[in-house]
């Protein structure tokens, strides 16, 4: 009796065990702490791996980052023409905010 209750108790611990790894994802606020304004876009990229989306560059480039389930948790990375970061948004990239950094 004692050998299954033992075995019960250690199937779930497992099953929970499992289960808590898949659920600590790290917050989307903390990876995006890993890049800062004055970074290459190729140092952005070496830090965060390829962006989910971006357009540009006309006179400038804007690169985005998504988390959370389908990505729905964006940031936008706005890049000027020599290739460096010159400010991060918590949000879709935006042709109105280009345009209010000088970047269109």
């Amino acid at each position: 009796m004692l050998k299954l209750k033992f075995c019960v108790f250690a199937s779930v611990a497992c099953v929970l065990s499992v289960l808590y790894g898949c659920a600590s994802e790290p917050a989307a606020a903390d990876i995006m702490s890993r890049v800062h304004v004055g970074m290459t876009k190729n140092e952005v990229i070496d830090r965060l791996g390829p962006p989910d989306g971006n357009w540009g560059p006309w006179h400038s480039e804007c690169i985005e980052y998504g988390f959370q389930k389908y990505g729905t948790d964006r940031y936008a990375l706005y890049v000027n023409n020599q290739g460096r970061v010159i400010d991060i948004e918590h949000a879709n990239c935006s042709v109105k905010r280009a345009e209010s950094l000088g970047l269109r």
